[in-house]
């Protein structure tokens, strides 16, 4: 399974990405969102919190369309969101 994973990812890279590391653009599979979900997950370290704002601009290096990126980090488990909206976290893994 990981071994699949780490398949897909590497696939993800090769046809979604620049050399700088941005996104082309946002994949329209589901396997492949999943892959950018990770890509994008990475960016972030376990241990430490984040305001909106460095969310913001991690996510900006990554894609044009930051709030759908954040969105779904936090729809669906990749990042913690405290109530008022003010400190992310990264879910650890």
């Amino acid at each position: 399974m990981t071994d699949d994973i780490a398949h897909i990812d590497a696939e993800f890279r090769r046809r979604f990405t620049y050399a700088t590391g941005r996104v082309a653009t946002i994949p329209r599979k589901d396997i492949y969102r999943q892959a950018l979900l990770r890509y994008a997950t990475d960016r972030f370290e376990v241990s430490r919190t984040y305001t909106e704002q460095e969310v913001t601009f991690i996510l900006l290096g990554i894609v044009d369309d930051h709030a759908w990126l954040r969105r779904m980090l936090v729809d669906l488990g990749y990042l913690e969101r405290s109530d008022d909206g003010r400190v992310y976290r990264r879910v650890s893994a």
